[in-house]
């Protein structure tokens, strides 16, 4: 039903009313098998069918479920109704299609078997499908590998590491010995061959692996089943990208097995991932839709592909418990932006600034030609982190410092240069207004970077020290000036230090112990990319 879905229509805000009911659908139905699914301990026979053998070993990790289709229902053949040594009823009893599922592996045959305490046993795990018929659901292959071997009612399938795994049972098989299958490729279906006399309709699958001094045996197969039927049965995450511009990126994504949790969206560009997002944004047409509001993600377009070419952008949920990527309906977008307008000034910044500010090559960086690059004029060098301050009585009305003086920053801008709400260090109104007023910081982050590897922040002009003078006398000692720049030189060639004009703010020695926290750990450890969102 959800892949089903994913060519389906989306309009550009919303979900059409026929796609939110078949994900709807789609999503309670297989919500309802995982919440459903339980399983009893390896090793828990039913009493009077033998010794089971306690191992939590997963013997046969990542493998694909044998089965296509969920659900399905682990459980004894003999013991269990309509089996030989089972209580009265039928083979089809609804006893025998439902959970938990069951270890029967070791249960009493006789068959050698040195894995199980009584040295004989069931060498492997029936399951039944989700209905009691015949030739009708599909077996498929566990991983990768070759078929071995096709008897009466048997058919082995071996990986490439040696293990092989046996299905046994199988109506209307589909390949041949020595063919190459593929995992999760259709071999069979359940049925009831048994060499010419039928058995349950069921399948007996077998995980044989060489154990250290044993050799070659039978090995529990129950955990490994577990594991990977819980893959099958997790709802996977359901979304949309449903804006893909030259302005923003926008969408939603959840996980309905855990609705209060935000998934992370990986966001690939022309094949390569480069980013993540965070769903954890409250969107009210989401509250109906998926039970829960705080799912959507919206981002600034990438300035990294601003560059005239068509881009292809790919945006996939992950899964919160299986850690798999499920691609978002309406991805891939392919859109393309035209080569960013350089204007205003470049201020110098260097690694320790570009890891204290969080700054991304994905998001932030802009390509640039050398000649426009150096056609701009010089500004002070920006800061070594970022200092924010909020109104002690409105802690929603922020400025950055920046050169002494004080630039306002609404909430869309804090978003879009990733500043967080607690970095803000509290201000009297009095105290505020003795600091002097610039233009507003600008509204997201806009590097740029010289072949050489000097980079820049774009900044506006206006008010800026060192604002106005050419470009064409490029210091590479981050003296902070070309012809006609106005600002002295400090530590680093930065400006003289603002932090005494802040004495009066009562922050100083915060704002002094945050920068060189910041230092210190920039220093320490190499430049991350920053998540956006």
């Amino acid at each position: 039903m959800i892949r089903a879905c994913r060519a389906a229509a989306i309009g550009a805000s919303s979900l059409t009313p026929t796609v939110v009911a078949a994900l709807l659908v789609g999503t309670l139905a297989s919500h309802a098998r995982a919440a459903e699914f339980s399983y009893l301990p390896p090793g828990d026979l039913i009493e009077g069918s033998g010794d089971g053998r306690i191992d939590d070993h997963v013997y046969a990790a990542g493998i694909r479920f044998p089965m296509e289709k969920t659900p399905a229902f682990a459980n004894s053949q003999v013991y269990n109704a309509g089996g030989f040594l089972g209580p009265a009823g039928g083979q089809c009893d609804d006893s025998n299609y439902s959970y938990p599922w069951r270890d029967n592996y070791c249960e009493t045959r006789s068959w050698d078997m040195p894995l199980c305490p009584a040295g004989t046993g069931h060498q492997g795990q029936d399951i039944r499908a989700a209905t009691c018929e015949k030739d009708v659901h599909w077996v498929v292959a566990a991983t990768d590998g070759t078929i071995t071997s096709i008897g009466s009612y048997s058919v082995y399938l071996t990986a490439a590491d040696g293990t092989r795994y046996d299905y046994l049972h199988m109506g209307s098989v589909q390949v041949a010995v020595g063919e190459k299958v593929k995992r999760g490729q259709q071999l069979g279906r359940v049925s009831n061959e048994f060499g010419g006399t039928p058995t349950s309709i069921h399948l007996h699958f077998n995980i044989r692996q060489n154990v250290q001094g044993l050799g070659s045996v039978y090995v529990p197969p129950y955990l490994s089943l577990v594991a990977a039927y819980e893959v099958l049965v997790d709802s996977p995450p359901l979304g949309a990208l449903e804006v893909a511009d030259c302005t923003r990126l926008r969408g939603y994504a959840y996980d309905p097995d855990t609705p209060d949790l935000p998934l992370e969206v990986e966001v690939a560009a022309d094949g390569e991932p480069r980013a993540t997002v965070s769903a954890n944004e409250p969107r009210e047409d989401l509250c109906e839709l998926v039970g829960a509001c705080d799912h959507g993600f919206e981002a600034l377009s990438p300035y990294s592909l601003f560059d005239g070419a068509a881009h292809e952008l790919r945006f996939s949920a992950v899964d919160a418990e299986s850690g798999l990527r499920h691609e978002l309906l309406e991805s891939p977008q392919v859109f393309t932006c035209e080569s960013v307008a350089l204007a205003g000034v470049r201020r110098p910044i260097d690694a320790i600034v570009e890891n204290a500010w969080s700054f991304s090559p994905f998001w932030d960086e802009a390509p640039a030609g050398e000649a426009d690059i150096v056609a701009l004029p010089f500004a002070e060098p920006l800061d070594e982190a970022p200092r924010l301050v909020a109104l002690a009585s409105d802690p929603t009305l922020q400025w950055l410092l920046d050169g002494g003086a004080r630039r306002s920053v609404d909430a869309a801008t804090a978003k879009a240069w990733r500043f967080r709400a607690s970095d803000a260090q509290p201000i009297e109104a009095s105290a505020l207004d003795a600091v002097p007023e610039r233009a507003p910081w600008p509204a997201r982050p806009l590097i740029i970077r010289r072949p050489s590897g000097e980079a820049y922040l774009l900044d506006v002009a206006e008010g800026i020290v060192g604002a106005g003078g050419s470009g064409t006398d490029d210091p590479t000692d981050r003296t902070g000036g070309g012809a006609g720049c106005a600002c002295a030189v400090g530590s680093r060639g930065r400006s003289p230090s603002p932090f005494g004009a802040l004495a009066a703010l009562g922050i100083t020695a915060t704002l002094l112990r945050r920068r060189d926290l910041r230092r210190a750990a920039s220093e320490g450890s190499p430049r991350s990319e920053p998540r956006s969102g």
